[in-house]
């Protein structure tokens, strides 16, 4: 086979991209590849991450995507390739990312499901530094379909409606929960505009005077018919009082109602709050995604 590479474009890249990961997705849903709403969030978070400086296509002599590599940092690297495809494709592949990191040392993010990655990563003196992010999986043919939660008094689920003060609400909660934050109120608009961002899916609770205070942001694969959740979080003022565990509920429920027949989350297990807080709304570890450095 033969092959090349180039850096990402424009935005037809990102719409193949998106495809190329529902169709992986669709094809080999337990091999641990994104899903279109991770590479829209991983994109599209921020003003200042330049796709072309981070993501390389890989494509045949027919110009079809093998597969692609994504830095952010440098040093740190996911690989996504087609199912079945060779190994010295991968080989290219995880040199490109070595390559970017210059001396550095170099991370790479493998799901314990993609055999051939981890090989590859071997085969080239990659070893696990035991860091690793669990994947959480909810399944309502085997689960059922989560209920409508229940709320306390005063308090209600609102989707986020395109209106400036309600859009920057919801910035100003990630900004909370994740600070410092790189998220602004134009980034959040692009985000917006990705085709595999859905309105009703990105959910956030508001308490009694008008404050949000809980928000997750759903996405989903018809193709795949997969979901997943990126990013959840509760400001910390309201932590430790159930209402992160309402407002996920809420979004898989959504979820379910379009058809996913496999939503997942993933979190680093290092984080015991987040831990608790899956596996309390019925989501269970299916596989681990690990780091390898080298």
């Amino acid at each position: 086979m033969e092959w090349t590479h180039r850096p990402y474009r424009d935005e037809k890249d990102f719409l193949a991209l998106l495809a190329f990961l529902s169709d992986c997705n669709a094809a080999a849903p337990t091999a641990g590849y994104i899903q279109p709403g991770d590479l829209s969030w991983w994109l599209r978070q921020n003003e200042i991450l330049n796709p072309p400086d981070c993501v390389e296509i890989f494509e045949d002599d027919a110009g079809k995507i093998l597969g692609f590599t994504f830095n952010n940092p440098l040093t740190w690297a996911a690989i996504q390739a087609l199912p079945g495809t060779p190994g010295a494709v991968l080989d290219d592949m995880l040199r490109h990312v070595r390559g970017r990191a210059g001396d550095a040392e170099l991370t790479v993010a493998a799901f314990d499901g993609d055999g051939p990655l981890m090989e590859t990563l071997e085969r080239q003196g990659f070893k696990r530094n035991g860091e690793r992010m669990l994947q959480y999986e909810y399944h309502p043919a085997d689960q059922g379909v989560p209920a409508l939660p229940s709320l306390p008094a005063g308090f209600s689920f609102i989707s986020i409606a395109d209106h400036r003060e309600l859009s920057a609400a919801r910035v100003e909660l990630h900004q909370a929960v994740w600070h410092p934050s790189r998220v602004t109120l134009t980034a959040y608009q692009h985000l917006r505009a990705s085709p595999a961002y859905d309105p009703e899916l990105d959910v956030a609770l508001m308490g009694p005077d008008g404050q949000l205070v809980s928000y997750a942001l759903g996405w989903f694969d018809p193709h795949a018919r997969s979901g997943l959740m990126e990013p959840v979080g509760t400001h910390p003022e309201y932590r430790r009082s159930g209402l992160g565990h309402l407002t996920v509920q809420e979004v898989n429920r959504r979820l379910t109602e379009r058809g996913s027949e496999r939503t997942v989350i993933v979190s680093f297990e290092k984080n015991a709050a987040s831990v608790r807080l899956y596996a309390s709304v019925g989501f269970k570890v299916t596989g681990y995604v690990n780091d390898y450095v080298g």
